[in-house]
């Protein structure tokens, strides 16, 4: 999204000052140069800022920048007819609440999810400025791991949804992971992000049962932040809920045992 000259032309034509800009979650991640959020952006604006005559600047929306943010910017940059700014958001297709097992669209994670072949499979990181993870918890520069925790099961949810259980549309599946392991490697901050899906072993040829064992690679700036190695089998609904709530069962049964065994002297 720009207005003037389009980003093409603004690029090659003529030497640009390019900034970067993250939601308000992230202001921390400010510090650095050239990085601003979303609220110091428009307040800069406001005080007069490239005002002036000066290179044209192109600012690159990150983590935690919706559309709203970037239309309220550029009726900015219109009221105040600045050119010289051209702001451009990252474009994504956000997966659906069903794929990554989410109510509120701002706690989905995975956008652009596509197949690279039959193992692998990629999508990008979007975090929005209200994620639930975000809430509570935001200290130094960094994105927290539990995000990238959080990413990678989005992720292996989704892949599976999309890519093999939809092979048979009139199941319903539960998901039960059997294990995950997250190394974080790298600070993983609040720029574009990839995440690449590996399967590297499965067993779907039995509908009511699909086993995988996969990892998650996050990746940024050139570098792996987080790699999670994971195993989870899909399980037809009907199964599992029934096993889940008669264990759920037995659990009350013996909590409610403790404190009448205490009271009886037993």
């Amino acid at each position: 999204m720009s207005r003037g000259s389009t980003t093409e032309e603004f690029v090659i034509n003529q030497p640009i000052q390019s900034i970067v800009l993250v939601g308000d979650r992230f202001v921390g991640f400010a510090a650095q140069e050239n990085v601003f959020t979303v609220s110091q952006f428009i307040d800069d604006l406001r005080r007069g800022a490239y005002a002036t005559e000066g290179e044209p600047v192109l600012a690159e929306s990150a983590q935690g920048v919706s559309e709203s943010d970037v239309l309220l910017i550029v009726e900015e940059l219109r009221h105040r007819g600045l050119d010289r700014v051209q702001i451009r958001l990252q474009p994504a297709a956000l997966s659906g609440a069903g794929e990554v097992h989410k109510h509120q669209v701002a706690n989905a994670l995975i956008a652009d999810l596509h197949q690279v072949n039959d193992s692998l499979f990629g999508a990008g990181l979007r975090l929005h400025n209200d994620n639930e993870l975000l809430l509570d918890h935001q200290t130094g520069q960094h994105v927290q791991g539990m995000v990238a925790v959080e990413a990678s099961r989005q992720m292996f949810l989704a892949v599976t949804e999309r890519f093999f259980a939809a092979q048979w549309p009139q199941r319903k599946y539960y998901f039960v992971i059997e294990h995950m392991n997250t190394a974080f490697e790298n600070f993983l901050f609040p720029l574009c992000s990839t995440i690449e899906y590996r399967i590297t072993d499965s067993r779907t040829q039995d509908p009511s049962r699909l086993s995988f064992h996969s990892e998650v690679g996050i990746h940024q700036a050139g570098r792996r932040s987080s790699l999670t190695h994971l195993a989870f089998t899909a399980f037809d609904a009907d199964v599992i809920e029934a096993k889940e709530d008669r264990r759920a069962r037995q659990a009350v049964e013996h909590t409610l045992r403790i404190p009448a065994a205490a009271l009886s002297g037993v």
